[in-house]
């Protein structure tokens, strides 16, 4: 199994020694590759994703960014584009009318702009028309503004039922959560080095990572990305959009 050491800045280096005496986890930093069993990487339902099983030495990730745009996406696309680093940004319906030029941005950056309903409305708790309804009035906006129709969708909060799963396929809508241990928690404001940590610490190739543009004060967010950028980069990590990962997932077998 090989190791992936990413740089330290001198910070960095003290937290790391920091966090590892305050948990006993001196293990872990560097940043290894390790590999987890499945059932620790996401759930199994049909039609839904959690990552794609890569190869242990194909380095290669999507990075995720929710319910935005917001004054804080252009700053998120500069440091992308700065590290040529691609990314899938899961965007709300009513943020999108409020920032279109955002989301233009965001298609014509080569970033994949992707359906997060229109009012962040938590699918599983509404019938299937309601659900239908937001996720088409979402999707026609984002249609007109990036002249592409979304083939993804992350359901907020990340609730789903059979229901949504039928009204996503008839909308021709991939469901797309994310890997287990690549939370980052950002919404929350834990701090830079916890973002950069949540992120980093547990990587594996074919991961989805969530983190967020929008719904409130991101400026964690946009400094632990500026980090998390760098050091992907040291370490011949890319990060692709989902549906560029997607494309990547092994063919299956012959059936036994």
């Amino acid at each position: 199994m090989k190791v992936v050491t990413f740089s330290l800045t001198g910070w960095r280096r003290h937290w790391r020694l920091l966090l590892a005496a305050a948990l006993g986890l001196a293990a872990l930093w560097p940043l290894a590759a390790r590999h987890r069993p499945a059932s620790a990487r996401g759930g199994h339902a049909p039609g839904v994703v959690w990552y794609v099983d890569l190869p242990p030495d194909r380095r290669v990730i999507a990075l995720t960014f929710d319910d935005g745009p917001s004054p804080y996406t252009p700053r998120i696309l500069e440091l992308l584009q700065h590290y040529h680093q691609q990314a899938t940004f899961f965007v709300l319906g009513q943020n999108a009318a409020r920032y279109p030029q955002y989301v233009r941005a965001e298609a014509q950056a080569g970033m994949e702009v992707a359906d997060h309903t229109y009012s962040h409305l938590n699918l599983a708790r509404h019938s299937a028309a309601t659900d239908e309804a937001d996720l088409r009035r979402a999707q026609d906006l984002l249609t007109r503004l990036t002249g592409r129709t979304p083939v993804l969708l992350r359901p907020p909060y990340g609730t789903y039922n059979r229901d949504l799963l039928e009204v996503a396929r008839r909308l021709g809508l991939h469901v797309v959560m994310w890997s287990w241990t690549e939370d980052s928690r950002d919404w929350t404001r834990p701090g830079v080095g916890t973002i950069v940590q949540r992120v980093l610490a547990h990587l594996e190739p074919g991961d989805i990572v969530l983190m967020h543009d929008g719904g409130g004060d991101r400026s964690q967010t946009v400094e632990a990305l500026a980090i998390i950028l760098r050091d992907l980069a040291a370490g011949g990590w890319r990060s692709v959009t989902v549906s560029e990962l997607l494309r990547m997932a092994p063919a299956p077998g012959p059936a036994s």
